[in-house]
């Protein structure tokens, strides 16, 4: 389906929106312009970025992390894109909001020459908020974009979750439906290796404060690796990267963009043949 009939089809009644949002602007929330696409939500405009993500080993690129930028909308002053999500009146809002989010890079990811396996950030909030069959929407929202949950790793922070049940039944439903999951800031401030036992997450990634602290790194990423599970770390010192990298077995970097030629990432093959890789997660 072309971009502009899919932007259409997302934003024409009924779409994916409950009715009574259409009041707060949220009911024509997607615009494309010169094949971006873009979400305007509470007069700020938000846009995809998307960090590549490279096998530590071999330098391939293994896919991207969607990350988010925002701005007024008509100032275009850059704002912080965790105080967007200050901003939904209730938990409803902040499902659909998040939600909204993540179609963002979705849609944004398809325009891309390249592609491979997205990682896309599923905020905690949501997870909790949600009583049941964990992906479903977001899964009726992929296919029409010829996008599949398998193409899809969805990232959580586990920290502070204090209804762990709530939250293994929620990963168990996204992994039933074919996405991959990953946990990330783990070791922030407590290393849980029996919640990660339960979620049996494709990706751990590590918190700086871990890798910069005197814990025994090789032992922790031997543990990791046990559950199985592959390791990542992001940063933007390329210095920092690639010392965490060789001191722990790391299996794949998280490069902010101009890293990509430093690390030296072998790009995947066109995004037409890239349908349904996963190939690390």
């Amino acid at each position: 389906m072309p971009l502009s009939d899919l932007i259409r089809t997302l934003n024409s009644p009924p779409g994916f929106l409950p009715g009574h949002y259409a009041r707060s602007g949220l009911d024509q929330p997607f615009v494309a312009v010169d094949g971006r696409v873009f979400l305007h939500y509470a007069n700020i405009r938000l846009e995809s970025q998307f960090l590549p993500i490279v096998e530590s080993r071999t330098g391939k690129t293994h896919g991207h992390a969607a990350s988010l930028q925002a701005f007024g909308l008509s100032n275009r002053q850059p704002i912080a894109a965790e105080a967007v999500f200050v901003l939904p009146t209730d938990d409803a809002e902040f499902v659909y909001l998040d939600r909204l989010v993540r179609t963002l890079h979705a849609l944004n990811y398809l325009t891309r020459p390249t592609r491979g396996n997205l990682l896309l950030q599923v905020h905690a909030r949501h997870v909790m908020s949600v009583p049941a069959d964990h992906g479903l929407a977001f899964e009726e929202i992929l296919r029409p974009c010829g996008l599949f949950p398998e193409q899809i790793t969805l990232e959580i922070d586990i920290e502070g979750v204090e209804d762990i049940p709530h939250l293994i039944k929620a990963v168990a439903s996204y992994r039933s439906r074919g996405y991959g999951i990953a946990i990330n800031h783990f070791g922030r401030r407590q290393i849980d290796f029996g919640i990660l036992r339960e979620l049996r997450p494709d990706i751990v990634k590590l918190d700086g404060l871990l890798l910069s602290s005197a814990r025994p790194l090789k032992r922790i990423i031997e543990a990791l690796h046990k559950l199985p599970a592959q390791v990542l770390i992001d940063g933007i010192a390329t210095a920092a990267m690639r010392k965490g990298a060789q001191a722990g077995n790391i299996d794949l970097l998280q490069a902010h963009a101009p890293l990509r030629r430093l690390l030296h990432a072998v790009p995947l093959a066109p995004a037409s043949n890239a349908i349904r890789i996963r190939s690390a997660a």
